[in-house]
């Protein structure tokens, strides 16, 4: 098949039809960014799960593998794989299937199971040790930082030493990642912090924590990260650029009042992304 003009990433995550998460915020962002963004849905909600009740849920665990095989037998090929939110042992399990077709692509992970120092209802510890079976795969993990001490075995602390953050950087580089960007860092001299880690280097980039917290944020930073990365950026600039983007996207929404359960108000800042 003959080369694209464009890159072009296989998103694998949920899909929401209400809602500013998962694909319906990593799709528009990476499209804006100059990025074939091509969607490979794990489960298809009517709404997120943060905050509109129990939404309508269809699992679709095994259209990745069957997209996968077609997708292969047509020649195509992608630039990277971002693959999210996977909700099952079973769907996490499909997901080497998926390598056995595309095993030198690319790979961001966002291992999406946690926050605030507790699992996500219906996560634990087997889906932990599922998600750490195909870390190996990933170059690039996002994590934020209860997932990043989950993974490594690390306490969960209300502040996070530089000592014990190289200590999880070790740790989930050990697992198999490459690039590793930790989100939500509690930081002892300011708000929170972005923890990026490269060839044994840490940075951490101290920020100030933004507005009101919107549902989606994550999978926004991270297709902004993985976007600026498929631009030519590096890790740090590409942390930078994302944390950037999503601190407009809550600014623009609190001005607006908008309602924090619907996610970021994504669409008219999108124009900051365009390359």
């Amino acid at each position: 098949m003959k080369k694209k003009p464009v890159k072009r990433a296989a998103v694998i995550h949920d899909l929401c039809t209400v809602g500013k998460a998962a694909m319906t915020n990593i799709l528009p962002a990476l499209s804006a960014m100059g990025i074939e963004a091509c969607p490979v849905p794990t489960m298809a909600l009517s709404t997120h799960t943060g905050g509109f009740g129990k939404p309508a849920v269809h699992s679709l665990a095994d259209f990745p593998v069957d997209a996968a095989r077609h997708l292969r037998s047509c020649g195509v090929e992608f630039d990277a794989v971002f693959i999210g939110y996977l909700g099952s042992q079973e769907a996490v399990a499909r997901i080497r299937e998926w390598m056995v077709f595309y095993p030198h692509t690319e790979v961001l992970l966002d291992p999406i199971m946690a926050d605030h120092g507790r699992y996500y209802a219906n996560f634990d510890e087997t889906y932990r040790d599922a998600l750490k079976g195909i870390l190996h795969y990933s170059r690039i993990l996002t994590p934020n930082y209860t997932e990043s001490c989950f993974l490594t075995g690390e306490a969960f602390e209300p502040v996070c030493s530089m000592e014990k953050l190289e200590r999880i950087c070790r740790g989930l580089e050990s697992l198999g990642a490459v690039q590793i960007v930790i989100t939500s860092v509690p930081c002892p001299e300011t708000e929170m912090g972005i923890a990026v880690w490269e060839s044994g280097k840490l940075s951490l980039l101290k920020k100030k924590k933004e507005g009101r917290a919107y549902p989606g944020t994550g999978d926004l930073f991270a297709a902004v990260l993985l976007g600026a990365l498929l631009n030519g950026s590096g890790l740090v600039e590409a942390a930078e650029a994302a944390h950037r983007f999503v601190g407009i996207c809550i600014r623009e929404s609190d001005r607006y009042g908008y309602d924090v359960r619907e996610g970021v108000l994504l669409a008219p800042c999108l124009r900051h992304l365009i390359y």
